[in-house]
């Protein structure tokens, strides 16, 4: 749960209402940044909106930007190092199709250029087609091949 700022909005001296700076941007398409921005330095916006923060709320949802990946940074940076050109792993590429909808195609894929945060990777049938991926995408597949390893032995 992550924690918002509840502002109190006050139109000419005359309070409007409480909200958190999101709810306020879609009510008076004020960007969230400014609603911050104003109520911190205690200014008027537009010569009519005055914002005071009242305090906080805990939000149910997580924000989309905020995944767990359950990765440590530690082990992403050993996988930087010991990701070579050469390796291969396997790519899921989107097809649209009109009739069954959304197509999954698993494509095995060589990396070909390696990046600070990205990795090139071609196709090992068609070298003409490449595609980028992060390191922390290439890291989970090797989690995910190593569980399974684990479990088909038992």
């Amino acid at each position: 749960m992550t924690p918002e700022i509840v502002f109190a909005v006050y139109d000419k001296g005359d309070l409007i209402g409480e909200h958190t700076s999101k709810e306020w941007e879609k009510l008076l398409s004020i960007p969230r940044q400014a609603i911050r921005d104003y109520a911190r330095e205690g200014r008027t916006y537009g010569k009519r909106y005055n914002f005071k923060m009242v305090g906080t709320v805990a939000s149910e949802q997580l924000e989309s930007d905020q995944k767990d990946t359950g990765i440590t940074m530690r082990e992403l940076a050993e996988f930087k190092r010991s990701v070579k050109v050469g390796d291969k792993f396997a790519y899921k590429s989107y097809r649209k199709d009109f009739v069954r909808g959304v197509q999954i195609e698993l494509e095995r894929m060589i990396v070909v250029k390696k990046f600070f945060h990205l990795v090139q990777v071609a196709s090992v049938a068609d070298p003409r087609k490449t595609a980028t991926m992060t390191y922390a995408e290439l890291y989970k597949q090797k989690k995910n091949r190593a569980k399974k390893k684990l479990t088909v032995g038992r």
